[in-house]
């Protein structure tokens, strides 16, 4: 059987881009390696309001119980200095699901309108004068005239294709985390999640996402670092950050330790080039995940959309080259360029050692704006511009009068 299009990878970019372009009416393979969904997939699961806006068939699997969700209306930020601060509104700030139960929800849907092939892992991708080739680990050989990659961080279509080349020590974070289920760990609260910034030198931060019958825990942090101080320590490590929430009285029970994961999620922001001739990449692959959150799954869905989008005229025009598939970096450029140009940002000013990020969590224990600013850009609901102008208007009246009391000698 021919196909119009090939997606590589059956995650939120790949089954978003696939469900999108069977409804169009293309004729679309889907390739993921897992054996079968729902298939493991750690993560702390956090969607936000946005992309329930976005994709209006997410908001209704999750309304008619098929995926179950906890709404949280509470976030507990605490600062490397220990200043805690808790957040509260009467709108959910984000919803939380298990990744294993969204991702086959969505890949239920790709799996109606396209044909899905699971169990394939692919070793090697050649772009040719009139297809692309691509060649499964069993020597099986697909082929189509143009392809989306949405094949993780580790994606084999973005090394084959040259799309991703830098060191990948400067390119990703390691999320070391566990899901358990409560019967063995418990949260204090489980209406709210918490934000550990603690790592000062560094981006990294902990967390616990309390699910409907799971709480998920973790710590993330640069690879860099990971490699410095945790190479072959992450589960000793886990355990230890576990028992620190205990001690803090935010959770009781036990870690189980089977459950322990790592993973790699890119923090440097989308590559430089996401297309080349014949291919697109969306999600991990391409980069798509905010560099200060570590929040990927609505830039994996958007990306993913708009991939589908940009091949969908691509097929109407029969053309399928760089300047045809440009077009894609701008479509994304326009709707999450910013947003995630910034994340990196922020995470370059905060995560430095500076002191920034104590600061910042102090004001804002003590000024209702600026912390609804901070969850709001966190969670998606703000923009970097409106917090980026309060906490210049907040800050730059005491950074002028410390200076003045400094020039006439006066103790700050």
């Amino acid at each position: 059987m021919s196909f119009d299009v090939i997606v590589v990878g059956g995650g939120p970019a790949g089954a978003t881009a696939a469900y999108q372009m069977g409804r169009a009416g293309a004729k679309v393979l889907l390739l993921d390696k897992a054996k079968e969904f729902p298939r493991d997939k750690p993560c702390g699961g956090g969607l936000s309001a946005r992309l329930l806006h976005r994709f209006p068939y997410v908001r209704e699997f999750l309304e008619s119980g098929e995926v179950p969700v906890n709404p949280i209306r509470r976030v507990h930020l605490e600062s490397p200095d220990s200043t805690r601060v808790t957040y509260g509104q009467n709108d959910p700030v984000l919803y939380l699901i298990r990744r294993w139960e969204f991702d086959a929800a969505l890949f239920r849907r790709a799996q109606g309108v396209c044909t899905v092939r699971n169990g394939v892992m692919i070793r090697r991708c050649e772009v040719k004068p009139t297809h692309v080739e691509l060649e499964s680990t069993e020597g099986e050989i697909f082929t189509a005239p143009v392809l989306i990659g949405a094949d993780s961080a580790n994606s084999v279509i973005a090394r084959h294709t040259g799309l991703r080349s830098e060191a990948a020590h400067k390119e990703y974070a390691v999320d070391m985390m566990e899901e358990t289920d409560y019967s063995r760990l418990q949260v204090a609260d489980r209406e709210a999640i918490y934000l550990f910034l603690t790592l000062t030198q560094t981006f990294g931060y902990g967390y616990i996402f309390p699910k409907t019958e799971h709480l998920n825990l973790g710590f993330g942090c640069k690879l860099d670092w990971y490699l410095t101080a945790l190479r072959g320590k992450g589960a000793e490590h886990h355990a230890g950050w576990v028992e620190t929430l205990k001690q803090k009285g935010d959770v009781t029970g036990e870690t189980d330790r089977s459950r322990y994961k790592a993973f790699p999620i890119p923090v440097s922001g989308p590559l430089a080039q996401t297309f080349t001739d014949r291919v697109l990449l969306a999600g991990d692959a391409g980069g798509f995940v905010n560099a200060f959150t570590a929040e990927g799954i609505f830039y994996a869905m958007a990306s993913g959309s708009l991939a589908a989008d940009t091949v969908l005229e691509a097929m109407r025009s029969q053309r399928y080259d760089k300047r045809q598939l440009s077009a894609y970096q701008r479509a994304w450029q326009r709707e999450i360029g910013d947003d995630l140009r910034h994340s990196v940002e922020i995470q370059h000013r905060l995560f430095n050692g500076s002191g920034r990020m104590d600061s910042l969590v102090r004001n804002a224990k003590h000024d209702p704006e600026l912390l609804r600013l901070i969850i709001g850009y966190s969670m998606g609901a703000a923009r970097y511009e409106e917090l980026r102008s309060y906490m210049m208007r907040s800050t730059v009246p005491t950074w002028v009068w410390g200076k003045m009391k400094a020039a006439v000698g006066l103790s700050a």
